[in-house]
């Protein structure tokens, strides 16, 4: 973002007056007042203006220390305009805003904010500015974890699309795929070596799964469909090594 930006790190730096010590005041009031001053603050603040903290400070205090829903209510509705305009403006944020546009970016930001400023963190913000850079962090990292998963869904997809190979491609594959499934649990038997591999096995040629299918099915199995195909190739190697399979290739 430009350097004019009041939440860029250069702009979060600079003093807002006021420390992040609760005082008795601020404990006095109630959330809609805090709420009241602490957007006159921001606002302030996001002008570059001279601006006191310690009404924001206290009612992100009050919704972390005390997750009190109240006050965490009052946070997004101040702060959702600001962490849209990061989401929006975040270089990979494009192609993943969908129909849905980005509510469920700035929704995940506010949530994964609130699990990792924890209660014993907050005392270590003592400024306004310190929150909100954490809070863009949180946005960014969010982007990122969803523009990761989406790729990976994307190579799953791929390789779904190119899963099916011509029999011929692997002789052992082609007779592994016809055998009874009595004959098959004989060959397996004699060649499985560990339960990922039994697994597949079966999932594959007596319930036809494909790959994406089977990691899904076991992922304490398979963490990714790589490994999937992986275990599979090496177990046809064993069974193209097979005698019984190898006498089922002459007949």
């Amino acid at each position: 973002m430009e350097s004019h930006n009041p939440t860029q790190s250069s702009g979060l730096s600079h003093d807002r007056g006021g420390s992040g010590d609760s005082t008795p005041q601020t404990e006095l009031l109630s959330i809609t007042e805090l709420a009241r001053c602490c957007s006159e603050e921001t606002n302030k603040f996001l002008k570059q203006s001279a601006s006191n903290d310690r009404f924001c400070l206290e009612l992100f205090r009050r919704a972390i220390l005390y997750r009190n829903d109240e006050a965490w209510g009052s946070l997004y509705q101040q702060y959702a305009p600001l962490v849209l305009t990061w989401v929006t403006q975040h270089q990979s944020a494009t192609p993943i805003l969908g129909q849905d546009g980005s509510a469920p970016l700035v929704n995940a930001a506010f949530a994964k904010f609130a699990q990792a400023l924890t209660p014993t963190k907050i005392s270590n913000f003592d400024t306004l500015a310190a929150i909100l850079k954490y809070l863009k962090m949180c946005v960014h990292s969010v982007v990122a974890d969803e523009v990761r998963v989406r790729q990976s869904r994307q190579y799953e997809d791929t390789l779904e699309s190119i899963e099916h190979e011509p029999a011929s491609a692997d002789p052992a594959d082609d007779v592994v795929s016809n055998l009874s499934a009595q004959d098959l649990w004989k060959l397996i038997l004699e060649e499985v070596r560990s339960e990922d591999e039994r697994v597949l096995i079966y999932e594959a040629y007596v319930h036809g799964m494909k790959p994406g299918e089977i990691c899904r099915q076991h992922p304490r199995y398979f963490a990714s469909v790589d490994d999937v195909y992986r275990i599979k190739r090496n177990v046809l190697e064993r069974l193209r090594r097979n005698r019984r399979l190898q006498s089922l290739f002459w007949r």
